[in-house]
C-alpha cells in the first residue's frame, strides 16, 4: 500500500492557534495576525500581549471565583501609584525636585481668589526667585507649567520678561506640548506686542506641521485669527505655497496667485505643493483653523476642475466647521456649486442639527442661501433644512442673519432686502453644471413650502413679528407673498395688534404707541399699498381687515398723532368704494374734533 503524504505542521503556529482558542479569543482574526507576523513580523508582540492579558485576566476570575484570592484594596493601589509617579518625577527633576515642591505651595496660595495684589506680587517675586534658570526643565510638566502661567499672569513686567527671555529658546517646542501651550495662550493675552511678534515668528518654517498638529493647531487659530497683523497673515499663508517660504518670506506675496503671477510656470508646482499641504491637513480632519480655510479659498479659486473636484469630496461632510469663518463659509458655497446632486445630499445631512445655529452665524447664513440657489431637491431641502428652520423660528427672525435666511426664501435676491454685493456673490453659483431646474421654479417651490407655517406664525405671535423695524419688513415682505384663508388670518391678527390702545413698542429709551412708530408705520402704509394688487387678485385686503377694528375710540387715538392721520389718508386712497365709504362714516363722527387738530395729516 504506498505511503499518503501528509502536508507539513507548522507546531509553532498550532500552538498559538490552541492557546487563543483556550483563552477564549477569536481564533479566526488571531490566526490572520499571526500570518501576517509570518509574512512581515507586524502583529507579533500585538498578539503575544493580547494572549497574555487574556491568561491573567482568566487567571484573576478564577481566583476571586475559588476564594484564593483576596479582594484587591483600590484605595492602597492609588496610593502606591501616586508614590511611584512622585518617585518617577523626583528622579526626573533630580536636583530640582525639592525646589518644585515650594514652588507648588506658592502656587496654592497665587491661584486663589481671595489674594491680595500686594501678596501676589510678593509671592511671583519669591516663585520667580526659586525657578531662576530652571523654567525651560519644569515648562512641559502639567503641574508646575500651570504655575508659570499664573506667574506671568499676575507678576510684574519685569519678571514677565525675564521669564519670556529665559523661555525664548524653547518655544516652538512648548507650541506642540500638551501643557506648555498654554502658557503661550497666557503669554498672548498678557504680554507686549514685542512678545507676540516672537512667539509668531516661532512659527515660521513650521506652520504647515503646526496646523496639522491637534495640540498646536488650535493655538495657531488664536495666534492668527486674534494676534497676527496683516504682515503676519501674509508670511503665515506663504508657508502653504511651497518650501522656498519657510526660509524666506517675501512682502509682495498677498495671495495665491501672487506667486504665478509674473511667472506662469511656477502655477502647476506652487498649486501642487498647496494641495500636498492641505491634503495633509484634511486628511486629520483638523478643520477649525481660519487660516487653512483662507488657504482652502485661494486654492479652490485657483485650481483645475480635477483638483476642486478632489477637494470638495474630502470637505461635504465638514461644512459645519467651515461656516465658522468668512473664508469658510465661501469655500462652502463653492462645494456646493460645483459639487454634484450626490455631494449636495450629504452637505444638508450633515448640517442637520446645526441649521439653527448656521442661519444665525454671523457667516454661516451665506451656506444656507447658496442651497436654497442651487438644489434642485426641493423636497430634501424641505425635509432636512426647512424643517429645522421652521421649528425654531422666534430665535432665528430675532437674529439680525437669520432673517435674511427668511427673507431669501420669500423675496429672493429682492433689492429691497439685500445689499448688492451679497447678489453679486451669489450669481457667482448661478448656471452651474449640476442644477438642472430653473431658479424661478425652484425660487416658488421653496416659497410655497413656507409661506403658510410663515402666515401661522405671524398670526399666533404677532407681538414678535411687530417688535421692530427690520422684523415688521420681514413680516411686510411675508404678507405679500401670501394669499387665502391664513393671509385673511394674519391681517386681523395685525389689524387687531396695531389698533390695541394699551400696547406701546420700546426702543432705545423711548417708549412709543405703536402707530407713532416710524418703522411700523412704515410698514403699514407698504401693506395698505399693497392692497390694489390683492383686489385684482380677488383676494382679502388689509384695509377690509383693518376697518373691523378702526373703532370710534381708535381713529380719535390716531388723529392724536400726524403718522396716524396719514395711515388714515393712506387707507383712503388704496381701498375698494365700500370700504372707503365706512371709513369716511366714521371719521365724520369726529368731524368736530379734527378740524381742532393742526398736524398736516390732519
Amino acid at each position: 500500500m504506498p505511503k499518503r503524504h501528509f502536508p507539513a505542521v507548522d507546531t509553532h503556529k498550532s500552538k498559538i492557534e490552541t492557546d487563543v482558542n483556550v483563552n477564549g479569543v477569536n481564533k479566526r482574526s488571531k490566526t490572520d495576525k499571526f500570518i501576517s507576523k509570518e509574512k512581515g513580523g507586524k502583529y507579533e508582540k500585538t498578539l503575544t500581549r493580547d494572549i497574555k492579558k487574556n491568561r491573567i485576566i482568566k487567571s484573576a476570575k478564577e481566583d476571586l471565583k475559588n476564594g484564593s484570592m483576596e479582594k484587591p484594596n483600590w484605595l492602597e493601589f492609588k496610593k502606591k501609584k501616586k508614590e511611584l509617579k512622585e518617585k518617577y518625577k523626583a528622579k526626573r527633576l533630580s536636583s530640582i525636585y525639592d525646589l518644585s515642591l515650594q514652588v507648588k505651595q506658592i502656587g496654592e496660595k497665587l491661584r486663589r481668589s481671595d489674594t491680595t495684589k500686594l501678596d501676589r506680587k510678593q509671592l511671583t517675586t519669591k516663585a520667580h526667585d526659586l525657578l531662576k534658570n530652571n523654567y525651560n526643565r519644569v515648562i512641559l510638566t502639567h503641574d508646575l507649567s500651570r504655575i508659570v502661567q499664573w506667574m506671568f499672569k499676575y507678576s510684574e513686567a519685569d519678571i514677565r520678561q525675564a521669564i519670556f527671555n529665559e523661555l525664548k529658546p524653547c518655544l516652538s517646542s512648548m507650541i506642540e506640548s500638551k501643557y506648555a501651550k498654554n502658557c503661550i495662550k497666557t503669554m498672548l493675552k498678557y504680554g507686549s506686542q514685542e512678545m507676540k511678534r516672537e512667539i509668531i515668528s516661532a512659527c515660521y518654517g513650521n506652520v504647515v506641521k503646526l496646523v496639522s498638529h491637534s495640540v498646536s493647531a488650535p493655538l495657531l487659530e488664536i495666534m492668527y485669527s486674534t494676534h497676527a497683523t496683516e504682515k503676519d497673515k501674509r508670511f503665515l499663508k506663504q508657508e502653504f505655497y511651497g518650501d522656498m517660504y519657510k526660509q524666506a518670506k517675501d512682502n509682495t506675496i498677498r495671495t495665491l496667485s501672487d506667486v504665478y503671477k509674473t511667472a506662469k510656470d511656477m502655477k502647476t508646482a506652487t498649486l501642487s505643493a498647496v494641495k500636498g499641504n492641505l491634503m495633509r491637513i484634511l486628511n486629520k480632519k483638523l478643520l477649525n483653523c481660519t487660516l487653512v480655510h483662507c488657504i482652502l479659498l485661494e486654492f479652490l479659486e485657483n485650481c483645475t476642475t480635477e483638483d476642486r473636484t478632489e477637494i470638495i469630496a474630502m470637505l461635504k461632510s465638514s461644512i459645519v466647521e467651515l461656516s465658522q469663518t468668512k473664508f469658510g463659509s465661501k469655500v462652502a458655497a463653492i462645494c456646493i456649486w460645483h459639487g454634484t446632486s450626490k455631494d449636495r445630499k450629504i452637505i444638508m445631512k450633515s448640517l442637520k442639527d446645526n441649521v439653527k445655529d448656521i442661519s444665525m452665524s454671523e457667516h454661516g447664513y451665506l451656506i444656507l442661501l447658496a442651497l436654497f440657489d442651487s438644489v434642485d431637491d426641493t423636497v430634501l431641502v424641505r425635509k432636512i433644512i426647512l424643517s429645522e428652520i421652521l421649528n425654531n423660528l422666534t430665535d432665528i427672525i430675532l437674529n439680525d442673519n437669520g432673517k435674511r435666511v427668511i427673507l431669501y426664501l420669500i423675496a429672493r435676491r429682492n433689492s429691497h432686502y439685500f445689499a448688492p454685493d451679497i447678489v453679486k456673490y451669489l450669481e457667482q453659483g448661478d448656471n452651474n453644471a449640476a442644477s438642472k431646474k430653473s431658479a424661478d421654479i425652484r425660487e416658488k417651490e421653496l416659497r410655497e413650502s413656507v409661506s403658510e407655517q410663515l402666515l401661522e406664525a405671524i398670526t399666533t405671535n404677532t407681538s414678535v413679528w411687530m417688535s421692530n423695524s427690520s422684523i415688521a419688513m420681514v413680516t411686510l415682505a411675508i404678507l405679500k407673498i401670501g394669499n387665502g384663508v391664513k393671509l385673511n388670518e394674519a391681517f386681523n391678527a395685525v389689524a387687531k395688534f396695531i389698533t390695541d390702545p394699551k400696547l406701546k413698542i420700546k426702543e432705545g429709551d423711548n417708549e412709543n404707541k405703536l402707530v407713532e412708530h416710524a418703522g411700523l408705520h412704515m410698514m403699514l402704509k407698504k401693506l395698505i399699498q399693497n392692497d390694489k394688487e390683492l383686489q385684482e387678485k380677488g383676494e382679502s385686503t388689509f384695509g377690509e381687515a383693518l376697518l373691523n377694528y378702526l373703532k370710534p375710540n381708535v381713529i380719535e387715538e390716531w388723529i392724536e398723532c400726524n403718522r396716524g392721520c396719514f395711515l388714515l389718508i393712506v387707507l383712503l386712497e388704496n381701498e375698494t368704494t365700500s370700504t372707503v365709504e365706512s371709513i369716511i362714516s366714521k371719521l365724520k363722527q369726529i368731524k368736530n374734533i379734527l378740524k381742532s387738530k393742526t398736524n398736516p395729516g390732519a
